[in-house]
């Protein structure tokens, strides 16, 4: 019995390979003595085959193209311009995207001279600014009158919360509370009026605009309306305010109010009744940004 150890070993029958030995008996298994050269190797043939095919139609591509003469196309690089998905690189497969245009951007109201107006949530923004500053106003100026009204409300609730901790009746209420003292709603009309037509003839906004950023211009120019337009708007803005000193009518005023304000919504140059009437128009004052386009890189050009 032989001692060798199972293995590779020298071939008996062929010098230039090796067989395997079990350690009893040569197998049928057999292996090159030496490792093929890089000349000899199969390893990487589809890969420059495949490389090679490309080679040929491009050439053939290009001699196509440049009339047979087998000049070289000039290559357009990208522009800032271009629509990302919408060109196609010379040489490359057309994009699957290039048909697309991206999303349409949402449509913006604007003026018969085509400026932008200002959003109705902006403006609905600076008119309640600006309420709030004038009723600060003219409830300090209306004070002295409207005192004794808000003591009478404040002691009738103080008792109110008496009963009903008590477990008595309810109070009754009483009469002054709905009378309330004609110097404050006066007060707060000619408060409006004087703070609306100044300022919007003098700046083309009020405060609650300047905060927003929003302004009033007139239908023929782009400037601040004249003091006849802006005291018309500001007439037919403060209906509420008008008809608030005319019992039985200041709920009609409210719903005039509150349909003026709907207006906007739904008109093509987003104004309002008293800007119709007025023939103005509330545009933003704040400078539209501009999108920023996106920077590709460039096409591929070489091989």
């Amino acid at each position: 019995m032989s001692e060798r150890a199972s293995g590779w070993y020298d071939d008996p029958q062929d010098p230039d390979q090796l067989r395997y030995w079990d350690g009893i008996l040569w197998s049928g298994r057999t292996m090159p003595k030496v490792k093929p050269g890089l000349d000899r190797s199969r390893i990487g043939d589809a890969r420059r085959q495949y490389e090679d095919e490309q080679e040929r139609k491009r050439a053939a591509e290009e001699a196509q193209v440049s009339g047979g003469y087998g000049q070289r196309p000039q290559l357009r690089r990208y522009q800032p311009t271009d629509q990302p998905h919408s060109r196609q690189y010379p040489g490359g497969p057309q994009s699957p995207y290039a048909h697309q245009q991206g999303y349409a951007p949402k449509p913006v109201k604007t003026t018969p001279d085509g400026e932008p107006t200002a959003s109705w949530w902006r403006r609905l923004f600076a008119y309640v600014i600006d309420n709030i500053l004038l009723s600060i106003v003219a409830v300090a100026i209306s004070w002295t009158w409207l005192e004794p009204w808000v003591t009478t409300i404040t002691d009738w609730y103080g008792d109110l919360i008496t009963a009903a901790e008590n477990g008595g009746s309810q109070p009754p209420v009483p009469d002054a509370i709905y009378d309330v003292p004609w110097q404050f709603p006066v007060a707060a009309l000619l408060l409006y009026l004087v703070y609306e037509i100044g300022l919007v003839a003098w700046r083309g906004q009020t405060l609650g605009h300047l905060i927003c950023g929003v302004r009033v211009r007139g239908a023929a120019s782009t400037a601040k309306p004249d003091l006849s337009a802006s005291a018309l708007r500001a007439v037919v803005k403060g209906v509420s305010n008008i008809t608030s000193l005319v019992p039985f009518v200041a709920s009609l005023g409210t719903v005039f109010s509150l349909v003026d304000g709907l207006v906007p919504l739904g008109d093509g140059n987003a104004q309002s009744l008293h800007d119709k009437a007025a023939k103005t128009y509330v545009v933003s004052a704040r400078a539209p940004k501009t999108p920023q386009t996106a920077q590709l890189p460039p096409p591929y050009v070489g091989r």
